[in-house]
């Protein structure tokens, strides 16, 4: 999946009049989607069969998604970044606990599925990291 494609998607929506796009290829499915009155995408969803070597990094419980320590923070994870074995990916706020997700292996962020401060469910994919070239 092309990043930069996605992104340009965004911006090029951003700027327009419609309230929404939705592209289909074989390797992918991809649907953007504004609120009503919103100035930002509020639904981004991409589908695709995911590679084989990534790893699915799931929410273990429901609660919700926070991508940065803080408001206005740079998030624990951007898209590309490398990340080790061990770093926070986001945290899960789940009873009034701040549960932080953290990354299985070392990899490269390929895809972050979720938005700040969504509701997450067990189980749901919410980030997947790529393995590091060698």
């Amino acid at each position: 999946m092309d990043v930069n494609l996605i992104r340009s998607m965004v911006d090029a929506l951003a700027g327009s009049a419609a309230a929404e796009v939705h592209i289909k290829t074989a390797e992918m499915e991809l649907r953007l989607r504004f609120a009503e009155g919103a100035a930002a995408p509020v639904v981004a969803t991409a589908s695709a069969a995911p590679r084989a070597d990534l790893i699915e990094v799931t929410a273990s419980l429901p609660g919700t998604v926070y991508l940065a320590p803080a408001p206005g923070a740079a998030p624990f994870a951007a898209m590309g970044a490398t990340i080790d074995a061990g770093d926070t990916l986001l945290l899960v706020e789940a009873m009034k606990s701040m549960l932080p997700l953290t990354a299985p292996r070392a990899g490269i962020v390929t895809e972050i599925l979720v938005q700040d401060e969504a509701t997450v469910t067990p189980g749901q994919v919410l980030i997947r990291l790529a393995p590091v070239p060698a």
